[in-house]
């Protein structure tokens, strides 16, 4: 088993904390990829996701030192023609060096070899499939050039140890996709709850983020007549507060 140096776990610590906190998605993804290199040597790295409704069809990638148009050309004509794509639908969370699933003789036949490892310059693979409740969320793919070195297990071993905060990260963010599509536009709120255009108007400032006293300034009313105005609209959308307002509102711009 490989034994991290001391100075591998604080680079180790400081990849699991950048994607648990790093907020944009792909930003995640190509920072995961640039910081692995720092504890694993590779040519070349794609982190391929989708979102929850269409897994395991994968639809988005982000790139590390790989031919991005080659990715896209994967994601759309040859996933489902991928010889290792039984692994993705099997929805079992795994490190593995392909090596170790197929023979060179199982892999070089195939069309998807020739063009995304031969034509690219790469034999070498191992991958990360995090996968929650039956479902492999992802797709993480490192790549060595012919004539170098196989993966060892040693990289198998320090690549597990970030699957599981992967899952959580990627789990996490579908989950917020998914929550963030069952909430209301303003507008729809507008039409589902007959609210009139006074109502509308202050629906979209609360949702903003606006203070009571800069709402009133704004639309040149006195509080008690904005208080109105929210009763009125906690009435007709049947919620208490702004909490509960901003569980069901989407919090952006129409």
């Amino acid at each position: 088993m490989h034994i991290l140096e001391t100075n591998d776990w604080v680079i180790f610590n400081n990849i699991t904390c950048q994607i648990h906190k790093i907020p944009d998605f792909d930003e995640m993804c190509r920072n995961f990829l640039e910081q692995v290199r720092l504890l694993m040597n590779f040519d070349a790295a794609v982190f391929y996701y989708s979102d929850f409704k269409n897994l395991p069809q994968l639809k988005h990638v982000v790139c590390y030192n790989y031919n991005e148009a080659a990715a896209q050309e994967y994601l759309k004509q040859f996933q489902e023609r991928d010889y290792s794509r039984g692994l993705l639908m099997g929805g079992k969370k795994m490190v593995y060096r392909e090596s170790d699933v197929f023979s060179d003789e199982e892999r070089m036949g195939t069309e998807c070899y020739r063009r995304f490892f031969q034509n690219e310059g790469y034999h070498h693979s191992v991958h990360i499939l995090p996968a929650e409740k039956g479902k492999v969320l992802a797709k993480v793919s490192f790549f060595r050039r012919r004539g170098a070195p196989d993966f060892v297990y040693d990289d198998v071993f320090l690549l597990d140890m970030f699957q599981e905060h992967l899952a959580l990260r990627i789990q996490r963010s579908y989950e917020e996709i998914e929550h963030r599509h069952e909430k209301l536009s303003v507008s729809e709120c507008e039409s589902k709850f007959h609210l009139t255009t006074r109502e509308t108007t202050i629906l979209g400032l609360l949702i903003q983020g606006l203070p009571n006293d800069a709402i009133c300034t704004q639309l040149t009313i006195t509080n008690n007549t904005l208080k109105k105005h929210i009763l009125n609209i906690y009435k007709k959308m049947a919620i208490r507060n702004r909490t509960q307002l901003f569980k069901m509102v989407r919090e952006y711009a129409d």
